[in-house]
């Protein structure tokens, strides 16, 4: 009688471990704060590699800072965990960036390679702007946003100055919804941008502009800039979004990996720690030399939808 207690007690056991469901807890994910920034504190500088293992799970967390010094970080993913999902911090509808240059590009790169289907873990921007909406942006401050961004990119591969005329133009080509608002003039950019950021969008170092506006330390006018506002609400909605298709993806896979800026990890830390227990954390600094693909490209990338 008690070795058929023991029999039932495994079974029940096992079908109970087997049909484990991988919940996400919205209400774990931290807004950046004092907690958020406690955290930060804890981890090494990113890029850095947080690896999760409950039961018969992985999970291999890439906390990127965007940009070539994460690509071996990824590259070292697949060769020693050969996940079977790959999640990436890409807009559904965005082109991925150069997969010789950015972590997100290179990680669409190998999924295809291997041919691991690959799941754009972030909300579409369209999503994203009724967000801003209904936390009172202007369509201003929305273009003003990536019009940044975009500056900050383009300083990184040119000395060639960016005039508000080529901002305008660039935005309106590549990202402009007239349903959405009134897209700039040039001379209107210009005066938006010098009464919230004090300086001339013409002569601006957007290098140093735009680390100063994602320190995470920021200095008190950074704070009171659109910028650094919406992208902090933005970014925790994504960043619940993410929560979410990590969960998917572990109930209907073994090993996943995920790619992500090292803000969004922090956002879903506690989170994840309820969910998985605590991570085994590795700088990217302390990784063996990798074998990188030269010649990257991706092809043959099968895309799939886990959270709508």
């Amino acid at each position: 009688m008690v070795k058929f207690c023991l029999f039932l007690s495994f079974i029940f056991l096992s079908v109970h471990t087997f049909a484990q469901t991988f919940r996400a807890d919205r209400e774990l994910v931290l807004k950046r704060d004092l907690r958020h920034a406690e955290l930060y504190e804890k981890m090494p500088n990113p890029p850095y590699l947080a690896v999760y293992q409950k039961g018969n799970k992985t999970l291999v967390v890439l906390a990127a800072k965007h940009g070539a010094v994460s690509i071996p970080a990824v590259q070292y993913a697949f060769d020693v965990y050969t996940p079977q999902i790959v999640l990436a911090e890409r807009e559904p509808g965005e082109e991925f960036g150069p997969c010789s240059s950015y972590e997100d590009g290179y990680t669409a790169a190998l999924a295809g390679k291997h041919k691991v289907p690959l799941v754009r873990a972030d909300v579409t921007l369209e999503q994203q702007w009724q967000f801003a909406q209904t936390q009172g942006f202007s369509y201003e401050d929305w273009q003003m946003l990536w019009i940044i961004r975009e500056a900050y990119y383009r300083a990184r591969e040119t000395e060639e100055p960016f005039t508000a005329r080529q901002a305008v133009h660039s935005y309106a080509k590549r990202d402009h919804h007239p349903a959405w608002g009134t897209l700039f003039t040039p001379r209107r950019l210009e005066k938006y941008f010098s009464g919230h950021y004090k300086q001339e969008f013409n002569r601006t170092d957007f290098i140093k502009l735009f680390q100063d506006l994602m320190n995470v330390y920021p200095e008190q006018w950074v704070t009171q800039t659109p910028f650094y506002r919406l992208e902090k609400a933005t970014s925790h909605a994504r960043s619940l979004f993410m929560l979410e298709n990590i969960a998917a993806a572990l109930n209907r896979y073994d090993v996943v990996f995920t790619e992500m800026g090292a803000g969004h990890y922090l956002d879903l830390g506690p989170a994840l720690q309820e969910m998985l227990g605590t991570p085994e954390i590795t700088a990217s600094a302390q990784l063996p030399p990798q074998q990188l693909w030269k010649d990257c490209r991706i092809d043959a990338l099968e895309e799939i939808i886990l959270v709508k």
